[in-house]
């Protein structure tokens, strides 16, 4: 991952910033950070920085995965039909509640369709990105109550090497949510990564 203080994971160029040499993001009330503060230049949370704000990007399309497993998983106890459309880029593809759980228990290889080992990933994973959403809920409240709380991201193993776990404070979870939703307000979104099986 390659980023310095106006980092090439972002495109400034493309933002209205109406010439502001500092432009800054609303974190809460009267409390706002600088466009430019993450993710940061430092080696050790720089990496992590990004991973938190591509995760935070795409939290709406991981927790329908992360209920895919689930709702599968209770009308199959149910016998009832469940079916859910992963879609992945330009993949797409319908499964049953008998195909979810096939794959989360490890039933693709290396003849399986791309998309059925990428769905197999993300499900693996699944614990690393709910545990991410809850603790930013974690993290507002806290704050608020002016109680300690601190969050150590470890990177998820199947998409990243090499990338040290951690720690994050309430202020520091809110100020990264606060930066990704600015750049989803202006279409300004990374992809999720692809797993390091195919790298």
């Amino acid at each position: 991952m390659n980023y310095n203080n106006k980092n090439e994971y972002i495109s400034y160029e493309n933002l209205e910033t109406n010439n502001d040499p500092d432009p800054q993001i609303v974190v809460y009330d009267n409390y706002s950070i600088s466009l430019y503060k993450y993710p940061r230049k430092n080696m050790n949370f720089g990496d992590t920085d990004i991973i938190l704000i591509i995760f935070l990007m795409h939290e709406d399309f991981l927790k329908k995965v992360s209920d895919s497993f689930d709702n599968a998983m209770k009308f199959y106890q149910q016998c009832k039909e469940y079916y859910y459309v992963f879609q992945f880029n330009k993949m797409s593809k319908k499964y049953s509640a008998q195909d979810i759980i096939n794959i989360s228990k490890g039933s693709v290889n290396s003849n399986s369709p791309v998309i059925d080992i990428i769905y197999y990933f993300y499900l693996c994973e699944k614990n690393f990105y709910t545990n991410l959403y809850e603790s930013m809920e974690h993290a507002k409240r806290c704050y608020f109550e002016r109680r300690d709380y601190t969050y150590r991201i470890v990177p998820p193993r199947y998409f990243y090497s090499n990338i040290y776990p951690q720690s994050y404070s309430a202020i520091e979870l809110m100020e990264i949510n606060a930066y990704t939703q600015y750049l989803l307000q202006r279409k300004i979104i990374q992809e999720l990564p692809m797993p390091k099986y195919f790298l």
